[in-house]
C-alpha cells in the first residue's frame, strides 16, 4: 500500500456512516464489494527533490514527492452519494481545521497519551487545547499542509451493469516528505589548518 493511501485510508475508515452505520473504506474496489464503500487509490506520484537533513543529531535522507490521490465514493442511490460525499467533505474539512478526532493520538473517546477522555470533548472548537499533545493528520502524514487541495470532484457512473453504481471520485493533490536514517553527522562547517595550505 502506497503511503498516501495508508493516510487517507486511517483518516476516513470508521469516520463516515450512513443510516448509522459504518460505510467500509477500503484500499481497491471489486464488482463482489458492497456498495456503498469508500476505496482509496493512488493515481500518481512523483519524486521531487532529495536532500540530507538531520533529526535528533542523526542524519536522514528527506525525499519530497506529490501524490494525486482518488477518493472513489461507490453507492447505489443518490440520496446514499449526497450523504456519503459531505460525510467524506466534513472529514477533509476536520483535518484541516485540526479537530481532534483527526489527531494520532485519540482513540474513542480517550487520548493515549493522557489515558483519559480526550480533553478537546469539553471544548466549543472541538481543538486540544494541549498544543504539544495535539499530532495533526497532516504532520502525522509529512504532508505539506498548504500543499494540499481538492482539485476537484467529479461523478462518473458505471451505467453498463445491470444495476448501475454510481461512482463519485474527489481528485486530491499534496506535497509530501519521507525520511530514511542514515546515521552519522552532518558537517556544519570545513575548517582547514592554515599550516597545511
Amino acid at each position: 500500500m502506497f503511503v498516501m493511501e495508508k493516510a487517507f485510508l486511517n483518516l476516513l475508515k470508521n469516520k463516515i456512516f450512513y443510516n448509522g452505520r459504518h460505510v467500509p473504506v477500503i484500499r481497491r474496489y471489486a464488482p463482489i464489494d458492497q456498495t456503498p464503500c469508500i476505496t482509496i487509490m493512488q493515481a500518481d506520484e512523483n519524486f521531487k527533490r532529495r536532500r540530507y537533513v538531520e533529526i535528533d543529531h542523526i542524519q536522514h535522507i528527506e525525499k519530497k514527492y506529490t501524490s494525486d490521490i482518488w477518493i472513489n465514493v461507490w453507492c447505489n442511490t443518490e440520496h446514499e452519494r449526497q450523504s456519503i460525499i459531505e460525510s467524506v467533505k466534513n472529514q477533509i474539512l476536520k483535518a484541516e481545521a485540526n479537530h481532534f478526532n483527526t489527531c494520532k493520538n485519540y482513540n474513542q473517546p480517550c487520548c493515549q497519551l493522557l489515558k483519559s477522555e480526550c480533553l478537546a470533548l469539553n471544548q466549543i472548537k472541538k481543538q486540544c487545547p494541549i498544543k504539544d499533545m495535539y499530532s495533526s493528520f497532516f504532520k502525522t502524514n509529512n504532508i505539506v499542509k498548504n500543499t494540499f487541495h481538492i482539485n476537484s470532484i467529479t461523478d462518473l457512473d458505471e451505467l453498463e451493469y445491470e444495476t448501475p453504481i454510481l461512482r463519485t471520485i474527489f481528485k486530491l493533490q499534496m506535497d509530501y516528505h519521507t525520511y530514511y536514517p542514515i546515521g552519522g553527522e552532518l558537517f556544519e562547517e570545513i575548517i582547514i589548518d592554515g599550516d597545511l595550505l
